[in-house]
């Protein structure tokens, strides 16, 4: 599948040339410059042209971006919560217990499977290129991106303003703090494990929180994101004594909720194309939901 992108030049750029224009102003990474020169993917006035071109003032520059289906992905129909969609991305609403992309033990079954269904159904060949993750048990918003280029602007916001990711969650026991900030660094357990831990040797990880409500056994937490560490509220929440509700691997217990308490809410983001602000929210599931509702 092709897709053209057209851009009329204005004076300000007269005199760089077709890939400066592309790298410095469109922010084309190299990797994709390269398949354009490769594939003869830009004209210039209709013509196929040479990255190396001047451009003038009124000139139109054409780019087809090009893109396949992605490898080992079996289409799945399947009904897909649609929260967002254009021709540069596409945001869904994860149910809980479905992971994001298919894994030697789940091949089927997974978001990335109803959206290749979907693009399948619609004959667009696209790559499944997933900006934000959420794991298997937790619900809520992720982005796709349609194409390379847009994958590429979106990884420089991620953890940035430009894409600001807020949480919801129930934890064990009553928060004291009304709002705070954790910054400890997250390290796998073991090489081969799936559980992480706060630990010296580990990455840089920050999650800022604040208390919502306060019961007699949990507590309601609003997350945001400042990086993104594989497990990082589950593993930041279980270090300061709050493990969510559900999580048996961080110490979460299960007699009110039969998974982890998390849900992905909202989304924050600067479009990469339109330079549009967006919010996107999803609403909490019932299994929360009934948690939320429940009178301290």
């Amino acid at each position: 599948m092709s897709i053209i992108k057209i851009y009329n030049i204005e004076k300000q750029h007269e005199g760089i040339t077709i890939r400066g224009y592309l790298k410095d102003k469109l922010q084309y990474s190299r990797r994709s410059i390269i398949a354009l020169k490769k594939n003869c993917g830009v004209r210039l006035n209709g013509n196929i042209s040479h990255m190396n071109m001047h451009l003038k003032e009124n000139d139109v520059l054409e780019v087809e971006l090009q893109d396949t289906e992605s490898e080992n992905i079996l289409p799945e129909k399947m009904e897909l919560d649609i929260v967002f969609e254009d021709e540069s991305l596409i945001v869904l609403n994860k149910k809980a217990d479905m992971p994001v992309h298919p894994t030697r033990r789940h091949l089927t079954g997974t978001l990335a499977n109803g959206l290749a269904y979907k693009w399948q159904a619609e004959a667009e060949a696209r790559k499944i290129r997933p900006i934000n993750r959420l794991d298997k048990d937790t619900s809520g918003l992720v982005v796709f991106a349609k194409n390379a280029h847009i994958q590429h602007l979106l990884s420089f916001n991620v953890g940035k303003e430009e894409f600001r990711k807020e949480y919801i969650a129930i934890v064990h026991g009553q928060m004291e703090e009304s709002e705070g900030t954790i910054d400890q660094p997250i390290a796998r357990e073991e090489e081969w494990a799936m559980r992480r831990v706060v630990r010296e040797d580990g990455y840089r990880s920050v999650t800022h929180f604040k208390t919502l409500a306060v019961y007699d056994d949990y507590s309601i937490v609003s997350l945001v994101l400042e990086t993104g560490r594989t497990h990082q509220i589950r593993v930041h929440m279980s270090y300061i004594g709050h493990p969510l509700l559900g999580d048996i691997l961080y110490g979460g217990e299960t007699d009110l909720i039969g998974r982890q308490a998390l849900h992905a809410r909202k989304i924050t983001m600067l479009h990469p194309i339109t330079k549009k602000w967006h919010t996107f929210e999803a609403p909490v599931p019932e299994d929360m939901q009934k948690l939320l509702d429940r009178k301290s």
